[in-house]
């Protein structure tokens, strides 16, 4: 019998948050936007003060 659209999606979550390859590659990604998001903020809001 086909799986559901939903336990689809529940194994694909599975499989890619307990292996510690893939996982640790995620957290490096998250890792990597959050920088360059608080950055975009940072230059938005203070970078009138950074001008010479």
């Amino acid at each position: 019998m086909a799986l559901s659209m939903l336990q689809k999606l529940k194994n694909k979550w599975a499989a890619e948050t307990r292996d510690e390859e893939k996982l640790a590659a995620h957290l490096r990604l998250v890792r990597a936007v959050a920088i360059f998001a608080g950055s975009v903020v940072l230059m938005r809001n203070f970078g009138d003060l950074m001008a010479v």
